[in-house]
């Protein structure tokens, strides 16, 4: 049987070839009925009048398409719908629900499987397959048709029932539909608004200086001029503590000295202040393009829009003005946090760029916002989207322009259901984690700038359990000095206080490297990197620990958490580092004390050691990223086997239950802070293991509150011994499914 995915892609890829609207529904049940090999395959979409009309069939009477309607609850078909369940009969008619229709000529088909197609909580149709013996679908069949139809409603805009009320998508030429990646979830109806400076840092013409000091004076004179405009803008935003925390992001790169290490030498070169400029940034731009992680490779977008700043300031050219009274979507090559800052964020209903990525700051800041973005669009040239109607649809990662009456009338409907949702859930903030037996779970963060700094407190949560410390050595041309990472690290303890904040030392190497230091191996994953390139640069490290010290100094809610351990011997070592740093800084008269010191365990030798290395750690948390990577074998930035990476795979539930097991015993804080601990389903197997702390990105922290606050640790605890006796990861998925599906999780959230 060929594999869901794969088909659900060739329908996609065929499905832009369609005519119309009757020939794309009916290519679906086309290919699911040959890749099944079934008699019948039929496709009941949810019109406008709540009922389920027959919408394409393969094996059915052709005059059954549009005459068939079934209401929610009506038939097997309605039955599904209203349950939201799947049926799989070996005898249909002998199910109390069967109604038949005669022009459907289906008195022949008995083996019947049907399955729900919903989309954010809402049935929008129902797949139907049927054979003629009488026998029950296999699971594989049915893991299968569960499959096509989750994916089918998501990548075919997630509104096939609107389509019903449209006669061909050729009549309405004028719709532009628009294909992205989902940046910020939502979705708005609004004006077009196409911002007008579209400069680009590539585009810049490079010409020879006329003198040095002459152009080091004018790109001083645009430096401090930026500077101005941004405090300017802190001023007058409308955007919030996260806008704020953006502007600052810049204003520390403005005076950063790899930048302006980096045009003097640029300068010195004979180049004007322009072309140093555009050199030195294009520099620092190629280090976070090359990199792997995304979270770091978007933060090249910080220093394009600064660069563009600064040399606005240096050609004396105006921003675009934004003046609107009705809500807009931003439209652009790449909206920046300079477009945020034009207009009152209360016009802003959306984002929709052609560059960016799902960690870039304007999604960041879109999410703080709490509206859609769609960056990444598939098409550059967005001009004549300026003024139109746009349906921005962050779900789904879609732009719709000009769209007809009834796809309107349908977003309305789900606008209206988001807000009542996300009303639901603005009351959580102030509400504890707690399951409904009593159990307080601790909801943390993961950091690593300071624009990251406030949509975690602006969603309640209780701490940051992983900063990656590295990212201030990442955007340097040298090490950063100790007085810079002082203050780096102060800005985001002081943020917190008194929450505590984990910080994870200088974690390097694999996927991350220094521009100024490149480690070339040929398996630099299990190479020179974390903590085994710190120690073996001691004096790198030994400033890094005195910074964090002096940061903590009178905010006393620091915890330093060491990567990549895999011996006793490195544990010791650092623990050596932090006495002298102490010693040294109590000489210097500086009170510091000795803060939490923790783990990461990402490397699997770890979870036999822990007995051993006891009276060395205060608490440990799970990197369960490299974890499962290091587990499998897999490297999940690999396209040839990432297929193969899952943190519900058997193997990785068995180790992280015996970490679990372990510190329990040992009576050591335990903590998960890499992508399990925001995945719903595997959320539910921590629970069962009695993980009390969970870290994660600060725009999942409503919805894991919300999980957490319809769970029971103990009915967890019992899927946890049920999942432990399964052995696929297939198995595993589909019953922590089930189980999200009956506290109603997939009805708030959609399938996972």
């Amino acid at each position: 049987m060929p594999k869901p995915l794969l088909v659900a892609k060739k329908i996609l890829q065929e499905s832009a070839q369609a005519a119309d609207t009757q020939e794309l529904v009916q290519l679906i049940v086309n290919r699911i009925r040959s890749s099944l090999n079934v008699d019948v395959c039929s496709l009941y979409l949810v019109d406008s009048n709540e009922h389920l009309t027959l919408t394409a069939t393969e094996g059915l009477a052709d005059g059954a398409v549009g005459n068939i309607k079934l209401a929610f609850g009506e038939g097997l078909v309605g039955t599904i719908a209203q349950r939201q369940h799947l049926m799989n009969l070996p005898y249909a008619e002998q199910h109390p629900k069967y109604k038949y229709f005669p022009v459907s000529g289906e008195e022949h088909y008995q083996g019947y499987l049907g399955v729900p197609m919903i989309h954010l909580g809402n049935t929008l149709g129902v797949l139907v397959v049927q054979v003629k013996e009488t026998r029950r679908f296999s699971d594989e069949e049915e893991a299968f048709l569960v499959t096509m139809g989750a994916h089918l409603v998501s990548s075919l805009s997630g509104n096939l029932q609107k389509l019903l009320d449209i006669e061909s998508l050729s009549d309405t030429s004028n719709i532009r539909r628009l294909r992205g990646i989902n940046g910020a979830a939502g979705v708005c109806i609004a004006k077009g608004w196409v911002v007008k400076d579209e400069l680009s840092l590539e585009s810049i013409p490079e010409r020879s200086g006329s003198g040095v000091e002459f152009e080091r004076t004018r790109i001083a004179d645009a430096l401090l001029s930026t500077r101005e405009d941004l405090d300017g803008e802190t001023l007058n935003n409308h955007g919030g503590d996260t806008l704020n925390a953006l502007m600052e992001v810049y204003r520390l790169l403005l005076v950063s000295p790899e930048l302006s290490d980096g045009i003097e030498e640029e300068l010195l070169a004979g180049v004007s202040a322009s072309t140093a400029l555009k050199r030195s940034m294009l520099k620092q731009i190629a280090v976070f393009d090359a990199m792997e992680d995304p979270y770091l490779k978007a933060r090249a977008d910080d220093l394009r829009v600064l660069a563009i700043r600064i040399y606005r300031q240096l050609q004396n050219l105006e921003p675009e003005i934004i003046e609107t009274n009705e809500p807009i979507v931003l439209i652009g090559k790449n909206i920046s946090v300079e477009h945020f800052a034009k207009v009152d964020s209360k016009w802003i209903a959306g984002i929709a760029s052609s560059q960016g990525s799902s960690l870039s700051h304007t999604s960041v800041l879109a999410n703080a916002l709490g509206i859609p973005a769609v960056v990444g669009l598939d098409e550059h040239n967005l001009d004549d989207l300026h003024g139109t109607d746009i349906i921005l649809d962050g779900n789904l990662g879609l732009l719709i322009a000009n769209a007809p009456e009834p796809i309107i009338e349908e977003y309305e409907r789900l606008i209206k259901l988001e807000a009542a949702r996300q009303a639901n859930l603005a009351h959580l903030k102030e509400l504890p984690a707690e399951s409904t037996d009593g159990k307080t779970i601790r909801l943390f963060c993961n950091t690593g700038l300071l624009a990251d700094i406030s949509p975690g407190l602006e969603r309640g949560s209780e701490g940051i359990g992983l900063y990656r410390s590295e990212i201030p050595f990442m955007v340097h041309d040298t090490f950063p000095t100790e007085e810079e990472q002082v203050k780096i690290y102060r800005g985001v303890l002081k943020a917190y206080a008194p929450k505590p904040v984990v910080m994870r030392t200088l974690d390097i190497g694999g996927d991350k490297a220094l521009p100024y230091f490149p480690i070339q191996e040929e398996n630099p994953f299990l190479g020179w990197r974390g903590i085994r390139f710190a120690l073996d640069y001691r004096n790198i490290q030994l400033d890094q620990i005195r910074a964090m010290l002096l940061a903590n100094i009178g905010l006393d809610n620091l915890q330093i958490m060491v990567p990549m351990l895999s011996n006793e011997e490195e544990l010791l070592s650092v623990h050596r580092l932090v006495d002298e740093a102490i010693s040294q800084l109590k000489e210097e008269g500086q009170p510091v004390h000795k803060p939490a010191i923790g783990i990461m365990a990402e490397v699997p030798a770890v979870i036999w050691m822990l007995p051993k290395l006891r009276d060395y750690i205060d608490f440990v948390s799970i990197g369960s990223n490299d974890l499962t990577q290091y587990l499998l074998a897999v490297d999940r930035n690999n396209s040839r086997v990432s297929h193969l990476y899952s943190h519900n795979h058997p193997a990785v539930i068995d180790a992280i239950f015996l970490i679990a097991k372990e510190c329990k015993r040992l009576n050591i804080d335990l903590s998960v802070c890499g992508e399990m601990a925001s995945d719903p389903k595997a959320v539910l197997l921590l629970m069962g293991m009695g993980i009390r702390t969970l870290s994660m990105s600060a725009f999942k922290l409503p919805i894991i509150k919300w999980l957490v606050r319809h769970a029971d640790t103990q009915e967890c605890r019992t899927i946890l011994d049920h999942v432990r006796d399964l052995s696929t990861t297939k198995a595993i998925e589909a019953h922590l499914q089930a189980h999200l599906e009956k506290i109603g999780y997939a009805k708030m959230f959609g399938r996972q």
